[in-house]
């Protein structure tokens, strides 16, 4: 049986056709729906209510992975489909995934996501493939959308429950340290709808609580003793926290040449981030040298609790 488990805050506007797209894609397989609710305040709770299981998380402060460890304590399935509230899963691809998942013997497997991008109703822009795959592959990364053998999570340590974001990232270090695969294949798999914030200010972007999820990935990924994996995740931005703290160092210390030498250093880097054609990475990266530290600390354990609203059978 497949336990799809759906999370959402607030996504009334997307979740009937995102469950209306589960039943299309599993109406000839066993399976079973969860959604895993974080306090919503709109009417998620009785669109879901229609169509899934639905269950509350009891957290004041929850977080995406809280929902999807709440969601796997409450399923039954061998295989796990994991989605947020605001995809749509494409009709064909359990079918053509879980072949290929057994045949290969991989731990989990997704596959290509395309994005939608709203302002208010008006679409503003398209990505057809988010992750640029073009052919079968290890995945170099995933979001959301995962398909994942129930007994590899678990061997894995599940979900992390307790860091603000980057949970996809710290669980894949934790796979790929048990030497897991994520297989990721060149077919689709979800359509995303991001709806994009009117007139948000470049304040409310670098003052965000997401910024602190690489610190609290961190931490979580030293708790289950995966923090070497999760290094070796992300060399280059590890790599130049590194030399970002030697230079500053330097350049406090070393007298006249040592601002020269930290101002080399940035430029090196945003030279690299340009060359990769990544601009916004540089940004990203002195935000994480200021947040990851702060990430460290803010990180806690959550509870674990939840209620159950509604009941809905396996098919």
């Amino acid at each position: 049986m497949i336990s799809v488990i759906v999370i959402g805050r607030n996504e009334s506007r997307h979740l009937e056709a995102c469950f209306l797209s589960v039943e299309k894609a599993c109406r000839f397989l066993s399976h079973e729906i969860i959604y895993v609710d974080s306090a919503s305040t709109d009417d998620s709770l009785k669109i879901a209510g229609k169509h899934a299981r639905c269950l509350s998380v009891s957290d004041p402060n929850p977080t995406p992975g809280l929902g999807r460890y709440i969601g796997v304590q409450a399923s039954g399935g061998d295989w796990l489909l994991f989605l947020d509230g605001d995809m749509q899963l494409d009709e064909s691809f359990l079918m053509r995934a879980i072949p290929k998942a057994e045949a290969s013997g991989a731990a989990a497997i997704t596959g290509i996501r395309r994005d939608v991008y709203y302002q208010g109703e008006r679409k503003i822009s398209e990505c057809s493939n988010y992750f640029n795959c073009t052919s079968e592959r290890p995945a170099p990364e995933f979001g959301g959308a995962l398909l994942i053998r129930r007994q590899a999570l678990l061997d894995a340590g599940g979900w992390s429950p307790d860091t603000v974001a980057c949970e996809e990232e710290e669980l894949h270090s934790r796979l790929l340290a048990k030497k897991m695969t994520v297989l990721e294949i060149p077919e689709p798999m979800i359509l995303h709808t991001d709806h994009v914030t009117e007139n948000r200010s470049p304040l409310s972007i670098i003052f965000n609580r997401r910024q602190l999820g690489q610190g609290e990935a961190f931490r979580c990924a030293c708790v289950h003793h995966s923090a070497d994996a999760y290094i070796r995740f992300h060399p280059v931005l590890f790599l130049f926290y590194l030399l970002d703290w030697i230079a500053l160092i330097l350049a406090f210390s070393a007298g006249n040449w040592g601002f020269p030498a930290l101002c080399m250093l940035e430029a090196f880097q945003l030279g690299y981030y340009l060359s990769k054609k990544l601009p916004r990475r540089f940004v990203s990266q002195k935000l994480f040298f200021v947040y990851f530290p702060a990430g460290l600390l803010s990180y806690h354990v959550r509870s674990r609790n939840f209620t159950t609203l509604s009941e809905g059978a396996a098919k």
